[in-house]
């Protein structure tokens, strides 16, 4: 008995050294990755005015509201969502020539956001339908109904989409993860289709088909008439490279991580310019967002560390930080 007593405490003991040899090899805690992502030269606020990541709620619906300018004869915006893109990951493609997140910030600016809530408030967590639920209706769990993955989302908590559409839009939304639209949106996509709502829900096999789908919105050659479907005003979509690399081989910069934030920029970039070459695009005032759900920690994410919760928005049009952006949450 005491042999297999003393076997069990050698055991972990060698366990508890492997774990913590593991965390002070990697050298990553909340503290020192706070401080890298701070040091980041990209950035065009600091992290002490972040936004919270329901903030590109109010970005496209004042975009919609706003008068358009001298020339312009209709509105469009386009948000396009990097799964799992860590702030840091930013480092992995900056230098790009395609870059598209770069590209954006060029023309207005790239912003700290946070996901997962506000401590000893409302927190909840960093995870995927969560943290686009909050950008989507500019609310977080408390007023949308998803704190995690597998909830549905309060009916009553709309969308962009859904509000874009009622003041006479047409809006589509893509994603390539079944969970998505099998039950978070479940009510949004009920709604639309009960109540013919002019947003378009479309569930593709993977990123690829996700591009392709997008470009088919957004491409307009010369002479081609388009139906509103066909040529959506406020469109949204997911690229996940990034997120399944993540829980693959780690939410750092490894050979399939970098070539996953590449992948996603390879798209985003690609996008944006067929969005540029429209035949219809001088006419048209085109808010463009990129953004990120949350980042990881680990092959994971969910938790309030700076690694999960540090996330980033790019935007073609500058953002003159004020209170009301600090602080926006529609509820």
């Amino acid at each position: 008995m005491r042999v297999k007593k003393l076997l069990a405490v050698i055991i972990s003991a060698v366990m508890l050294c492997s774990l913590l040899l593991t965390s002070c090899s990697s050298g990553e805690n909340s503290k020192s990755y706070t401080k890298k992502v701070a040091a980041m030269d990209v950035f065009d606020n600091t992290l002490d005015n972040q936004m919270p990541q329901t903030v590109i709620h109010k970005l496209i619906t004042d975009h919609f509201n706003a008068p358009l300018p001298e020339g312009k004869t209709v509105k469009k915006a386009i948000f396009i969502g990097y799964d799992g893109f860590r702030a840091d990951g930013i480092n992995n493609v900056k230098d790009l020539d395609n870059s598209a997140i770069m590209y954006v910030k060029s023309l207005g600016g790239l912003y700290h956001t946070f996901s997962g809530g506000i401590a000893d408030k409302n927190e909840q967590a960093t995870s995927t339908a969560p943290s686009w639920m909050a950008m989507l209706t500019g609310g977080w769990g408390d007023y949308n109904g998803i704190t995690d993955n597998s909830q549905m989302k309060k009916p009553e908590a709309k969308t962009f989409l859904t509000e874009e559409a009622e003041n006479g839009h047409y809006g589509s939304f893509t994603t390539s993860w079944r969970e998505h639209t099998e039950l978070s949106y479940r009510p949004d996509i009920a709604n639309s289709i009960k109540n013919n709502i002019s947003v378009e829900y479309t569930h593709q096999i993977d990123d690829t088909a996700t591009y392709y789908q997008i470009l088919k919105y957004v491409s307009k050659p010369a002479g081609e008439e388009k139906t509103a479907a066909e040529d959506p005003d406020c469109i949204f979509f997911t690229l996940e490279y990034t997120d399944h690399a993540g829980h693959s081989t780690g939410y750092k910069s490894n050979d399939k991580y970098i070539e996953a934030c590449k992948d996603d920029e390879n798209y985003g970039y690609d996008i944006i310019k067929t969005i540029e070459a429209r035949s219809t695009y001088a006419e048209e005032d085109w808010l463009i967002i990129i953004s990120t759900d949350h980042g990881g920690k680990g092959k994971g994410h969910g938790g309030q560390s700076s690694m999960e919760k540090l996330t980033w928005l790019a935007c073609n049009k500058a953002i003159d930080i004020n209170d009301d952006y600090l602080n926006y949450a529609v509820k």
